[in-house]
């Protein structure tokens, strides 16, 4: 959809005072794509939720400055914080997962490590993880970048998530729905939740246990088997809308 401005990407540490500097990719996709020049206005993002709309001054043969002419915060944020981890799949999978998270409103991402999963630190580029989810922060008009944690044990993420919903997929409840976990009285006044997905074989009946003694809620995504990428992004795309996210 193109019927909002482009959303550039601005480093928080080229914002100084009333103005901002562009450089590198996005000087040459703002001035050499979108043919934009001096006096020309545009949107940036500094991936800490504020988000500037500027008019250039200053053109150079490798950056910008722009004057900061408004500024906003929180644009295009939702109000409830959705951490997602997920057991690592298969590198591109998970760099998938990562785009379309950012795009449906996801604050935080977490490559986790289970009995079954089959990675390895190496596995994930955290800087080319980084630039995934920029990219989809300016495509779909967000201002917070979303982090990409590192990787980390199962257990450990049980034991220190401090959202106010705590939920786990598990493919051996099918009959504990989601949608009826999320009706319950006070879900719809949480600020914060977390939900975990395992990797292709599942969680472990210990991990599953593990999880409740922790507060979790246990729930199952239907009666078809679900690659964890896909179970992923219905969970989120589910507790998001609930929340009244995505209306």
């Amino acid at each position: 959809m193109r019927d909002k401005p482009e959303l550039f990407y601005v480093r928080p540490q080229d914002v100084s005072g009333e103005y901002v500097s562009l450089k590198k990719d996005e000087f040459h996709h703002l001035v050499h794509v979108c043919r934009k020049g001096r006096g020309d206005t545009f949107l940036a993002a500094d991936g800490q939720a504020n988000v500037y709309e500027c008019q250039i001054e200053r053109l150079g043969r490798s950056g910008l400055q722009a004057r900061i002419i408004k500024k906003r915060k929180f644009m295009g944020e939702p109000a409830f914080q959705l951490t997602l981890a997920l057991a690592v799949p298969k590198k591109e999978r998970f760099e998938w997962v990562i785009e379309k998270a950012t795009e449906i409103g996801v604050s935080k991402l977490i490559p986790l490590t289970t009995r079954r999963t089959i990675a390895h630190k190496k596995s994930l580029n955290y800087q080319r993880c980084s630039r995934i989810a920029m990219a989809a922060m300016k495509q779909c008009q967000r201002s917070l970048l979303p982090t990409v944690e590192p990787m980390q044990d199962f257990c450990t993420v049980c034991e220190t998530a401090v959202g106010e919903l705590k939920l786990l997929a598990h493919e051996k409840e099918p009959q504990i729905r989601l949608e009826a976990i999320l009706k319950n009285p006070g879900v719809g006044h949480a600020k914060s939740g977390i939900v975990c997905i395992g990797p292709e074989g599942g969680f472990t009946e210990e991990e599953v246990a593990f999880a409740l003694a922790h507060g979790y809620a246990i729930f199952g995504i239907g009666p078809r088997r679900l690659r964890s990428e896909t179970a992923a992004l219905v969970a989120a795309t589910l507790i998001l809308d609930k929340m009244g996210e995505l209306s």
